[in-house]
């Protein structure tokens, strides 16, 4: 396999993994709670998602799933670009007082930035200054389509009324570009931004005026600041400690396919007790099968589509002493048989 691919493979296993369990409870129970209040029960909400609401977190994938469940159930509307809501900076938990103690609203925009991970985010927030206007950009958007687009929509509101929360006056954008079609309801943009909001662009940002950047915030304590923002920093290290840990046993395992060790040898190699790699992995709603069934998936699915390796090689190479067991696998994984598989490929070459 050529290395441009392998790095390909390996970067599939990275921040965005859908498996991670990162996106906050909290959040997923104040929607079910919004759709309970329209009459939808969270049975019907949540139909499919797997979530379990006692849990800490839930996966992207399952947020990604709920959000879907809520646009078949409403409708792709813009409905709640019209529906005012006030915010609160207990909403924002943690990261929210951090901002609010700063002392000007660029350093509080610059802690958002800097920590929204913390948050579940299923993006990467740059924050940039352009001649007089403040930029905030959305870059590697992770869900695609409708949910995308809902989650760009929801993301630019709840940036308009925070950013009024912290200066305690009324607030708007200059501009709002998107990187999508104009949707049939337009004018609920304009009457939520009340600003020129600019469609089919490069990316999507948030663009206010430079000049909000230096206005104090009445809420400033220095001290306060100092310690939550401690705190969003230890908290986003352990985050990322977590997630190293998955990252690295991939591309441990991608860098030498057909050689597949033990747990013990994969937490040896790691400076991880096993015990302690097995509970890590648990907390994040992983496990090592798992993800070296994940590996073995990409690769079987590499080699049937860029090589010409028989199903009784690339099963050698996968580690599977038995051809029956990698066909049972891989019907598991694709519900096709590896046969099936490369013929469909072959096809549609």
């Amino acid at each position: 396999m050529k290395i441009s691919k392998l790095s390909e493979l390996q970067s599939r296993f990275h921040n965005y993994s859908l498996d991670k369990r990162v996106f906050p409870t909290p959040l997923v129970q104040s929607l079910v709670q919004s759709m309970e209040e329209r009459g939808i029960p969270a049975d019907i909400s949540l139909a499919g998602t797997g979530i379990d609401l006692s849990s800490d977190r839930v996966t992207y994938q399952q947020r990604i799933d709920q959000l879907s469940n809520m646009l078949d159930l409403l409708g792709m509307n813009g409905g709640w670009l019209e529906s005012p809501r006030t915010a609160f900076i207990s909403d924002y938990g943690l990261l929210g007082y951090a901002m609010m103690s700063s002392a000007t609203l660029e350093q509080a925009v610059q802690i958002a930035v800097k920590y929204h991970k913390m948050a579940g985010a299923m993006f990467e927030l740059a924050f940039d200054v352009d001649g007089d206007e403040a930029v905030l950009r959305i870059d590697h958007l992770l869900p695609d389509g409708r949910v995308g687009q809902y989650t760009v929509e929801e993301l630019f509101a709840g940036i308009s009324r925070l950013i009024g929360l912290l200066l305690g006056r009324d607030h708007r954008p200059s501009r709002v570009l998107l990187n999508y079609p104009a949707p049939e309801y337009i004018e609920k943009y304009l009457r939520c931004f009340r600003c020129p909001v600019i469609f089919d662009q490069t990316s999507c940002q948030y663009r206010f005026s430079r000049a909000e950047l230096s206005e104090s915030l009445a809420e400033a304590d220095a001290n306060t600041a100092r310690i939550c923002e401690e705190s969003c920093r230890k908290l986003l290290n352990q985050m990322e400690i977590d997630d190293d840990i998955i990252s690295r046993i991939c591309h441990l395992l991608l860098s030498t396919p057909g050689e597949f060790p033990k747990l013990d040898a994969v937490a040896n190699k790691l400076s991880l007790g096993a015990r302690t790699m097995r509970r890590r992995l648990n907390e994040l709603g992983t496990s090592y099968q798992r993800i070296l069934d994940d590996v073995r998936r990409e690769l079987a699915i590499e080699y049937l589509r860029t090589t010409n390796l028989t199903v009784q090689e690339i099963a050698e190479l996968l580690g599977y002493s038995e051809v029956t067991n990698f066909r049972r696998a891989f019907m598991r994984w694709v519900e096709m048989s590896p046969y099936q598989y490369r013929k469909q490929i072959d096809s549609l070459a």
